[in-house]
């Protein structure tokens, strides 16, 4: 397992992403009358939902533009932001029900005392996060890291795998200078020459891919991590509103569906609202596995980044909790049952 392999080591930027946060407003309303389909009888109940606008959170963006939420009796409003460790801030902060977000700021805030509920995983990849390197810079190999200004998001996935990668190479965090960036940034920051090389995700990886072509050079590895995007809400709203999750995790259900038979449209959902070109997402498409689970490897994922957190320094934890008390099974064991795998 790509888990073992570390630990037996020892371990285009969004064209107008300067308008993104005024223009948050907007692709909220047009969220909110994208569900303004197959009416569901009765009164809908409210909920927001914090999305990251990644492909990596293509089933929640679907049910969205789609009208599933709205077909199982919910008022879905919908709040973008361009990753998930910001859509999670909103749950943390009661301003969002759900968010969609990967499995390492979660780590990070249940290691901090947040009570988080894991509702259920949307889905995998083990190829959505690379190091970029300049070659003007004299990178060739991933041993030439060493003493280069490196730029990640910290507290994301691309902080872990960024870890992990020079781990297995015989550098450490300490032999780099360490930038931490905002993910929107990295692409015109590596463009500009600011920073040698980044560890980052899709989208702003197949960004930055784009926008210096040759000049750069990529290192990944698919058995080294794999990372998962969930959906996710506080315990106390999950233990008070159990219906309104069926219902979410019922349109996801109706979601997977329609990203199997039709990915072209799916993509074009997800280039909408994330305003990537449309290229871009299907450039990255094949990379992902847009399934509802509940998989033991979330558990174990969990666990190794707590463990490297630890050791890191990165939290002042100096033990990992039972992430079993912080998955909410009952949701997804009462519409897709076969979904859940994680030993109890």
């Amino acid at each position: 397992m790509a888990i073992e392999n570390i630990a037996r080591s020892g371990k285009l930027l969004l064209k107008q992403m300067v308008v993104a946060v005024s223009a948050l407003a907007t692709f909220a309303c047009l969220c909110s009358c994208r569900t303004d389909q197959k009416p569901a009888p009765g009164p809908l109940e409210k909920v927001t939902i914090a999305y990251a606008t990644q492909p990596e959170t293509a089933l929640a963006l679907v049910a969205q533009s789609q009208g599933y939420y709205r077909e199982e009796g919910l008022q879905a409003t919908g709040h973008l932001h361009p990753y998930g460790k910001l859509a999670l801030k909103e749950v943390l902060e009661g301003k969002a029900d759900f968010a969609t977000v990967a499995e390492t700021p979660v780590m990070f805030a249940i290691m901090n005392g947040e009570k988080i509920s894991v509702i259920a995983t949307i889905q995998t990849s083990s190829l959505g996060n690379a190091i970029l390197a300049r070659k003007d810079r004299g990178i060739r190999t991933l041993t030439d890291l060493s003493g280069k200004t490196i730029a990640a998001t910290l507290g994301t996935t691309s902080h872990f795998f960024l870890d992990a990668m020079l781990g297995i190479n015989g550098i450490s965090l300490q032999d780099v200078k360490l930038v931490d960036l905002q993910a929107e940034e990295i692409p015109e920051a590596l463009a500009r020459g600011d920073i040698d090389a980044v560890s980052t995700f899709n989208p702003y990886l197949a960004i930055a891919q784009k926008k210096l072509g040759k000049r750069l050079i990529t290192f990944r590895d698919k058995d080294i991590y794999r990372y998962t995007f969930n959906v996710v809400a506080t315990r106390e709203f999950s233990s008070r509103n159990p219906g309104k999750i069926r219902k979410v995790l019922r349109a996801f259900i109706k979601a997977e569906e329609f990203v199997r038979n039709n990915p072209a449209a799916a993509q074009k959902i997800v280039a909408d609202f994330s305003k990537i070109e449309p290229a871009i997402v299907r450039s990255m498409w094949a990379d992902y596995r847009f399934d509802l689970t509940l998989e033991q490897s979330l558990i174990l994922t969990l666990e190794y980044e707590s463990r490297w957190a630890i050791k890191s320094g990165l939290v002042k934890a100096r033990k990992f909790p039972n992430y079993l008390e912080y998955i909410h099974f009952d949701g997804l064991e009462s519409v897709k049952p076969e979904a859940v795998s994680i030993l109890r």
